[in-house]
């Protein structure tokens, strides 16, 4: 099911990750449920609640397809790799379930809002914001997989040889650009400490891949994307040209 919504978005030309565009509904309108709620008791303003419950309704809608579309996304650009982030994201967004639900019925029948429910969703606006945190970790921690890398000129008028440069700098340019939408999550290009996976700066010179320790190769590189180690995902579905742009990139680094 999960390939069918990609390969479906694909062929309308939707190609990035699904999940991020609707993350901050979810996750904002727990903030919006808080901070009404919060009004609603310090001004004792039935106005404000009401604008606190129909906040957290939008919420409970949103939550699921939300996750649903994250699952999505972790399968097909992560392979489903056990990832702590992600496990955390999954628990988070379950215990922020249960707590909007408790709160909508502590809150059914009230006019305003009672301290028992600001208190549920204050401590549902922590669970958001560790939601938040934790997509953070599968998003930053480096540098730009792309920093640095600028478009190849173009090539009339110039000899062999600046074709033949020309062309790396474009296959460079597109394994960056391949790094920044798969790897980048869990790799930093820029450094060497840890994000997820291990930092690949220096890659080439480092004699041996960080985990595995095997030999590095553009072989070696070749088969650990087809069959990792440990908890790395695998990615068969890279053809040979996405593969060899992302080797020459790794050689950059």
């Amino acid at each position: 099911m999960t390939e069918n919504i990609t390969r479906f978005l694909a062929s309308i030309g939707y190609r990035h990750p699904i999940h991020p565009v609707l993350v901050h509904l979810p996750l904002g309108m727990v903030i919006g449920a808080f901070l009404f709620a919060l009004l609603a008791v310090v001004f004792k303003k039935g106005t404000f609640a009401n604008s606190s419950r129909h906040c957290l309704f939008l919420a409970l809608v949103a939550l699921p397809p939300t996750a649903l579309l994250g699952y999505v996304d972790w399968q097909q650009r992560l392979g489903g790799a056990s990832l702590l982030a992600i496990k955390m994201k999954f628990i988070l967004a379950a215990v922020l379930f249960v707590l909007l639900l408790l709160s909508a019925f502590s809150g059914r029948g009230e006019k305003g809002t009672s301290a028992k429910n600001l208190a549920i969703l204050a401590l549902s606006l922590v669970v958001a914001a560790g939601i938040g945190y934790f997509g953070g970790e599968l998003v930053y921690g480096g540098k730009a997989a792309g920093a640095g890398i600028t478009k190849a000129p173009t090539a009339e008028g110039r000899g062999r040889a600046a074709t033949a440069a020309n062309e790396a700098r474009d296959t460079v340019s597109q394994g960056a650009a391949l790094f920044e939408e798969r790897c980048a999550m869990c790799h930093a290009a820029h450094g060497t400490e840890t994000k997820i996976g291990p930092g690949l700066k220096g890659l080439y010179r480092l004699g041996r891949l960080p985990v595995s320790g095997r030999t590095v190769s553009d072989e070696n590189i070749r088969r650990q994307l087809k069959s990792p180690y440990k908890d790395m995902p695998a990615f068969t579905n890279f053809d040979e040209q996405q593969v060899a742009s992302l080797i020459a990139y790794l050689e950059t680094l």
